[in-house]
C-alpha cells in the first residue's frame, strides 16, 4: 500500500461550518497549520485535534498536498504570498476548500509548477459525497484524503464547476424564490398558511418524482395562465410580473432539445 502523504493546511476565519474536520483521513495526515499568525494557526490546530502551528509558508515545503480553507476575500491574498514563497512546487498538489470558488482561483499556483484543484461537500449527503475538480494529482490526493466504505468523491474535468454550481443555485435561489411565489399565491386564495406548507410540500414531491421518472417529457402543460396572470395583476403586480416572466422563460427552456 502507498504511504500516505503528509496535508500541510493553510487556514483562517471561521472554520465552525467548514467540513475540514470531517475530511476522513485529515487528523492522521495532517502536519504544518499556517494561518495569519502562529496563535490562530494553534488555535486551528487544535480545533481539528491534528497538526501542529507554523509561523513560515516554508514549513509547508514537505508536504504533498496543501489545503487551502480561507475566506473568499482574502485568498487571493494567500495565493499571492503563497507564489512569492520559496516552495519548490513542482509534484505538489495545492487543494481549494470552498462551495463556490474552483482551482481557477490557483492559477499563480499552477504557473508555478503546482496541480491546483477544489473540493466541496455535496450538499444533503451529510459528507459522505464531495466534488472535487482541477488537475489529476491535484484530484488524487484530494479523494484520498476523504474517501473510505461510507465517502465517495466525484470528479469533474476543469473548468467544469460552474455548470456544478449553476445546479446548487437553480435548485436553492432560484427554487426558493418560486417556492415564494407559490406560496404567496396560496396566501391570496386564502389558505392557511399551516395547509400551505403542506401543498408545497406535496405539490414539489410529485413534481420531482415525475422528472427523476421522465425528465423533461413529464413536464405538465402550462394550463388555463391568462387567467392567473388577470387575478395575480390585481392583487400582486410585481408577484405578476415575476409569474409571467417564469412561465415564459420555463416554457422556452422546455421547447428547446
Amino acid at each position: 500500500m502507498k504511504k500516505s502523504t503528509l496535508v500541510g493546511l493553510i487556514a483562517s476565519g471561521n472554520l465552525t461550518d467548514s467540513p475540514l474536520s470531517r475530511f476522513r483521513w485529515l487528523s492522521t495526515r495532517l502536519g504544518p497549520v499556517k494561518s495569519q499568525n502562529y496563535r490562530l494557526a494553534s488555535r486551528i490546530a487544535n480545533i481539528l485535534a491534528a497538526g501542529h502551528p507554523v509561523k513560515d509558508y516554508a514549513d509547508l515545503e514537505a508536504c504533498t498536498l496543501i489545503l487551502v480553507c480561507v475566506p473568499d476575500e482574502t485568498l487571493p491574498n494567500v495565493v499571492a504570498d503563497l507564489a512569492l514563497s520559496e516552495i519548490q512546487w513542482r509534484g505538489k498538489a495545492v487543494v481549494l476548500c470552498s462551495t463556490w470558488m474552483d482551482s481557477a482561483e490557483l492559477h499563480q499556483l499552477g504557473a508555478c509548477g503546482a496541480a491546483v484543484g477544489s473540493i466541496s461537500p455535496i450538499p444533503g449527503f451529510d459528507e459522505a459525497r464531495y466534488l472535487v475538480e482541477g488537475d489529476r494529482l491535484a484530484i488524487r490526493e484530494a479523494r484520498s484524503l476523504v474517501e473510505d466504505r461510507q465517502r465517495r468523491a466525484i470528479d469533474i474535468e476543469r473548468p467544469l464547476k460552474p455548470f456544478y454550481l449553476a445546479a446548487l443555485t437553480s435548485t436553492g435561489t432560484l427554487l426558493f424564490a418560486l417556492l415564494l411565489a407559490a406560496s404567496e399565491c396560496l396566501r391570496h386564495a386564502g389558505i392557511p398558511s399551516s395547509l400551505s406548507s403542506t401543498i408545497l410540500d406535496r405539490q414539489l414531491s410529485k413534481t420531482l418524482r415525475a422528472f427523476v421518472k421522465g425528465g423533461r417529457h413529464a413536464c405538465p402543460t402550462l394550463q388555463e395562465l391568462p387567467k392567473q396572470l388577470h387575478a395575480l395583476l390585481s392583487a400582486n403586480p410585481a408577484l405578476a410580473h415575476y409569474f409571467e416572466q417564469s412561465a415564459g422563460l420555463a416554457s422556452r427552456l422546455m421547447e428547446k432539445r
